[in-house]
């Protein structure tokens, strides 16, 4: 299959690393009004059209799917202009700012029938695959307690995307869905009730963000991102009979399950970076005629921006 790629952040070339490791993928073109004339005159992907627009990549008809990962503000406006030329798409996350966004999106890719995912990567990596089959085998039994952190260091300045209001900047939008996307994998349920406290920048978005949610069993959940304070960036799951340890969780090859005084731990090392997994599956589902995956359905992306447009409005209020 070919791709087009809308946008080129920094996380684009780790993306199409991980692109030309999947067998029959191929990348047909790159649109990006602000690094064009560093892609033409760099000439890097020499295989690929170099487009100074985005019309045009979505004009072009020989590629099957686009990747967007352009700023946050504009995923909506991309994502449906993308779905109306007829690819299909991945999406990097968030999907969108907002839950009505993500169901006006979710709407667009049913109704033009083409596939739609948002890129929410580490559900498809091997040792959080695993993760998640221990928790289906009740191997811990009731879950109790989930902790998860997912701090980092940043300089940028405020003009970058993490400090800029007006991209939706804001650790938020930017690494605490990874830990509400785990949440939920735990639970799957909604939590039944949500408190969170952030502190913001100069520029007025969070650059910390602390969360605790409460689910229907019970269960507690205690979440913490930064990126001004670096973590161990870590998931402990706790069970009846145990628990689960996840080392760098987001990005992770390490399990630890810890039952009593039995340790076991697994390693998953990536067969290239990590991005291939979500490529496959992304690729699989196309060629079976599927318009959502099961591994992220579109359900999961609307309750899981439902629950952050919860913990934004607890912290701005």
């Amino acid at each position: 299959m070919t791709w087009g790629i809308i946008g080129y952040g920094e996380i684009a070339t780790s993306f199409i690393d991980g692109l030309i490791f999947v067998e029959e993928q191929r990348l047909c073109a790159i649109a990006s009004i602000s690094k064009y004339q560093y892609l033409i005159s760099e000439n890097k992907h020499t295989n690929a059209k170099i487009y100074s627009n985005y019309t045009d990549l979505l004009n072009d008809s020989n590629i099957d799917i686009v990747y967007i990962c352009t700023t946050n503000n504009l995923h909506k406006e991309n994502v449906i202009a993308a779905l109306r030329a007829g690819k299909n798409v991945l999406c990097e996350k968030p999907l969108a700012v907002c839950k009505s966004d993500v169901e006006e999106m979710v709407l667009e890719a049913q109704k033009q029938n083409k596939f739609l995912m948002e890129g929410m990567w580490t559900r498809f990596l091997p040792a959080y695959q695993h993760f998640k089959t221990l928790l289906k085998s009740n191997t811990l039994g009731k879950v109790n307690f989930v902790r998860v952190d997912f701090g980092f260091y940043s300089n940028w300045g405020k003009e970058r995307r993490l400090k800029n209001k007006d991209l939706y900047g804001g650790t938020l939008l930017d690494n605490a869905d990874y830990n509400i996307f785990l949440c939920q994998d735990v639970f799957i349920d909604k939590p039944s009730k949500l408190s969170a406290f952030a502190r913001k920048s100069e520029t007025n978005v969070e650059d910390m963000c602390g969360v605790m949610l409460q689910y229907p069993t019970g269960a507690i959940a205690q979440l913490f991102s930064s990126f001004q304070q670096k973590t161990r960036q870590e998931a402990l799951i706790y069970g009846e009979k145990g628990y689960i340890h996840l080392t760098e969780y987001w990005h992770g090859t390490l399990v630890e399950l810890v039952i009593d005084e039995n340790h076991k731990k697994w390693e998953f090392p990536f067969k290239r970076n990590g991005f291939e997994f979500e490529i496959m599956e992304v690729v699989n589902c196309i060629k079976n005629g599927r318009i959502e995956s099961n591994i992220i359905p579109h359900k999961t992306s609307i309750d899981v921006a439902e629950i952050m447009d919860e913990i934004i409005k607890k912290t701005n209020s």
